[in-house]
């Protein structure tokens, strides 16, 4: 056995979730923090770093941060040189978007990535301690992409042209292993270790370019790299059965259906749940969104100069 020494002694960093947003996402990504602060077990970091927010916004962000003593606040305002390149993508995927793939350019360790757009719902620390397998980045399988293949697809359907951009960026690595971007679990140390896999992830205005974005931009440039995890963490508008249905048409590896309780609904796409309500509350979906609204109003009582 090798002498304990400094420089062979493992290096410890606390489990560090990272939100990324700009002034027209920063109420629900603070709604979002706020629902993970509620539920998480034990000391973390929470990094929320955000493009064009005033002082006025950093005092939100400290307010509604502080209610976990064990969760410690770590802000950052991202400036033009660190967003260098990024543009929007469409009408819905924001340039502070890709702030998401300079992260292991700031923080060692495990990283958890969220979105603004979800809302956590158990106890996220469970998470650091999954197998990466060796792999830099876990995720979970994107809902509509496994939808389409688990479905089918009509020959001449516009999917049918989409799944084939997809095919060929993905250098092989089967399009059914694409994954959602709204949650990611990074092993930021790994990934810096590997100098052409770190350039390419932190490119933001090839990431711009791409059709979906980063997300495009990540699956091109972790293809095969990717540990894939249960769909209760990135569970698209509460359709986890669903998705563990799609998945298991689609060759799942073992650590996909676990069958874990929903810890991360994630309200993807256009349509958000505090736009407008939906009447179907029949459906997965409508009692997503019954949920949230619910648990918002929760929020907007502590912080009702926050309501949105």
């Amino acid at each position: 056995m090798a002498p304990v020494t400094s420089t062979n002694i493992p290096k410890y960093f606390p489990p560090r979730i990272v939100l990324v947003t700009d002034k027209n996402m920063l109420k629900p990504s603070l709604f979002t923090a706020w629902t993970l602060m509620q539920r998480f077990v034990g000391h973390a970091e929470l990094h929320i770093w955000g493009d064009g927010l005033s002082d006025e916004d950093w005092s939100a962000v400290s307010l509604v941060c502080s209610g976990n003593s064990n969760i410690t606040l770590h802000t950052l305002q991202l400036n033009r040189e660190e967003l260098a390149g990024a543009s929007p993508v469409g009408d819905y995927i924001s340039a502070a978007a890709m702030g998401r793939l300079i992260i292991p350019s700031k923080l060692s360790g495990r990283v958890l990535y969220l979105d603004g757009d979800v809302r956590v719902t158990a106890d996220l620390s469970p998470i650091f301690s999954v197998d990466m397998q060796g792999q830099p980045l876990a995720a979970v399988r994107d809902y509509v992409v496994s939808s389409w293949l688990a479905k089918g697809v009509a020959p001449g359907h516009r999917n049918e042209a989409r799944l084939a951009e997809l095919e060929q960026s993905m250098h092989g690595t089967p399009v059914s292993n694409y994954f959602n971007s709204g949650v990611l679990l990074l092993d930021a140390d790994a990934i810096v270790a590997e100098s052409p896999l770190f350039d390419a992830m932190k490119d933001l205005e090839r990431a711009s370019k791409c059709s979906w974005g980063d997300q495009d931009h990540l699956n091109n440039v972790f293809a095969g790299r990717v540990r894939l995890l249960d769909p209760a963490y990135n569970s698209s508008w509460s359709r986890t059965s669903k998705q563990r249905e799609f998945i298991t048409k689609l060759s799942p590896s073992p650590s996909e259906i676990e069958n874990i309780p929903d810890a991360v609904i994630h309200f993807h796409g256009p349509k958000k749940p505090w736009k407008n309500a939906r009447r179907d509350l029949w459906s997965r979906r409508g009692r997503a969104v019954f949920s949230y609204r619910r648990e918002l109003a929760k929020f907007a009582k502590n912080f009702p100069n926050l309501a949105f």
